[in-house]
């Protein structure tokens, strides 16, 4: 059975190194020269080959399966959340577990959260689902609301901003 782990998408060491420019899922030569392998990629992905649980580049018999293969991994990937587990800036990412937690311990709701960080509640919930990357400015600015005076600073700047305080 061929696993192909989608986080692996963007970042593996492929035969192209520059993304596609439209969706690809063909057939090509294994890179041992015997059979065939599986290449797919979306547009602004690197392609890459069907591979399995131990990263190898997966061989098949004829370009058929092959290419198949390649098709139902690209459907994999249409329909995955990708995330990047790199760091971004240097920074850990947080995850959606830990934003609901740091939330909870800043005695925060997301609703709360989203309105003083300025951004649609439903940002928020796709990052405590997963659904999205969490910047680092997110832990931050939670930390810090997570200090009364902070806070009531916070909350007095968005107040006025949404035009609600006029001082």
């Amino acid at each position: 059975m061929v696993i192909y782990m989608v986080q692996n998408l963007a970042y593996a060491d492929v035969m192209a190194d520059k993304p596609a420019s439209r969706p690809i899922a063909k057939a090509i030569r294994h890179p041992s020269g015997k059979g065939f392998a599986g290449q797919f990629a979306l547009p602004g992905l690197v392609p890459d080959e069907v591979r399995d649980r131990e990263n190898r580049v997966t061989r098949f018999d004829n370009e058929r399966d092959a290419e198949f293969m390649a098709l139902r991994v690209m459907k994999a990937v249409l329909e995955s959340r990708m995330s990047d587990p790199r760091k971004a800036g240097g920074y850990d990412r947080l995850t959606g577990a830990d934003l609901a937690q740091l939330l909870v311990d800043a005695d925060l709701t997301p609703t709360e959260f989203a309105e003083i960080y300025g951004v649609p509640q439903a940002r928020v919930m796709g990052w405590i689902d997963g659904a999205q990357d969490i910047p680092h400015s997110a832990q931050v600015l939670i930390r810090l609301l997570s200090i009364e005076e902070n806070y009531v600073k916070a909350r007095a700047i968005t107040d006025q901003a949404q035009g609600l305080r006029s001082d």
